[in-house]
């Protein structure tokens, strides 16, 4: 049984607690909710008593999803107990490592990891004597066994404009083809963008198994305007998870994106998305995307939704721009929507679209035939500017990675009770 806590206390506690703030923020959010469903509430007590559950319920929250608050919180006097009630459940697949080599007065700390047949989570810390708020990460291997292992990788804290001397991270691996073998010898490679271009080869070895995915299938199609998504399955993993769409092959339109991509719990809570944002692995419009989500709240009984909404598409033969950046002219763009290309000196391509539309452009595919990809972009979200290799042969095809073509639609589907 818990013991009662000083809130107070646990106030000046926590202000001493160096947090990634977007995050806290988010929990803190979450906490709130339950303050204003009791503000119509006169008697004072309540209210307090409300107020000292949400002190408590932003705790429980940060602890269970922010790793740097549970590390430092069991440092807290009283707290280590509470600390390991929140997270004994979500972390018996986490392994604690604390492996530390330091080089050019950069120090990195592999503190911990879970590899399971999808891919890897690693929670790492960098230090330094210096600012390294802004300091970049130009490349991230992880090795079994000798091999590099294939898949996309994602990495990188988020930058606040405040001065750090310290960071806490994750790098999430995923595989490609194949399952992760269950072998236990890994090593992380980083480098670094000081003036050193700084290389950490930590290697590390686990003690558990590899971690067996589950996989729960799905295979609903939901057709819209003649245009067929199908929602293939959801894969269940420490890591993340993976919620599968492909498209139908006699689609008349290039499904580019969807809208929004949810999964939500039997409360209707929607899961979190891994960095924040949401991650997908491969591209919808060549015919399969997964999408990525955090897994803590899986353990929850009760059934899961998913939910989809809207999809932006163009025809199949309309869905590129064409241009010759020689003479600087458009000679071809998509008949659907007030969207306006110019073409400019150095294969650049400028885009101004209407307010709350978005364009993004992809590859390019010369009139050799030879596929090129975009080398650079900058602007805001309603004017952006691409720049192409210049030895590409006109004319030029650019295909759309999006294109604010909306079938707007809402669905849900229940799954696994």
């Amino acid at each position: 049984m818990m013991t009662p806590f000083d809130a107070e206390k646990l106030n000046k506690e926590l202000d001493q607690i160096k947090v990634p703030k977007d995050q806290l923020a988010k929990t803190r959010q979450i906490a709130f909710k339950e303050v204003q469903q009791e503000k119509h509430r006169a008697n004072n007590w309540r209210y307090y008593t409300v107020l000292t559950a949400t002190v408590a319920l932003a705790l429980i929250f940060s602890i269970r999803y922010i790793p740097l608050v549970a590390d430092t919180a069991k440092r807290v006097p009283g707290f280590a107990d509470i600390v390991s009630f929140i997270t004994d459940n979500q972390q018996h697949d986490y392994e604690e490592l604390n492996i530390t080599e330091t080089k050019n007065n950069l120090t990195l700390t592999v503190k911990g990891v879970i590899a399971d047949e999808t891919g890897m989570r690693i929670h790492y810390a960098l230090e330094a004597p210096y600012n390294i708020s802004e300091l970049p990460i130009k490349k991230v291997t992880i090795l079994q066994d000798g091999k590099a292992i294939d898949g996309a990788v994602t990495y990188g804290w988020s930058v606040d404009g405040e001065t750090q001397k310290s960071v806490e991270d994750v790098i999430y691996k995923f595989v490609e083809g194949e399952d992760l073998p269950n072998k236990k010898n890994f090593e992380l490679q980083m480098t670094f963008g000081d003036k050193e271009n700084t290389t950490f080869k930590i290697p590390f070895t686990i003690k558990n198994d590899v971690v067996k995915k589950r996989i729960y299938n799905i295979k609903q199609t939901l057709s819209y305007e003649g245009q067929k998504l199908i929602v293939e399955d959801v894969t269940v993993t420490p890591t993340a998870t993976q919620l599968r769409i492909t498209v139908a092959n006699n689609n008349s339109m290039q499904i580019l994106s969807l809208g929004n991509v949810r999964i939500l719990n039997e409360q209707g809570e929607p899961f979190n998305t891994l960095e924040g944002g949401l991650i997908a692995l491969g591209d919808i419009s060549y015919g399969e995307v997964t999408y990525l989500f955090d897994s803590t709240v899986l353990e929850a009984n009760g059934p899961l939704t998913i939910e989809i909404e809207n999809m932006n598409v163009l025809p199949k033969d309309d869905n590129y721009i064409e241009v010759d950046f020689i003479k600087q002219e458009v000679l071809k763009q998509p008949a659907i929507g007030n969207v306006t290309f110019e073409v400019k000196e150095d294969s650049l391509i400028k885009i101004d679209a209407e307010e709350g539309k978005e364009v993004r452009l992809s590859h390019a595919i010369d009139a050799n035939g030879k596929r090129f990809e975009m080398e650079s972009f900058s602007g805001s979200w309603n004017e952006v500017q691409y720049t192409y290799p210049p030895e590409m042969k006109n004319p030029v095809k650019i295909y759309f990675y999006d294109y604010p073509n909306t079938v707007p639609f809402k669905e849900e589907i229940v799954i696994y009770e």
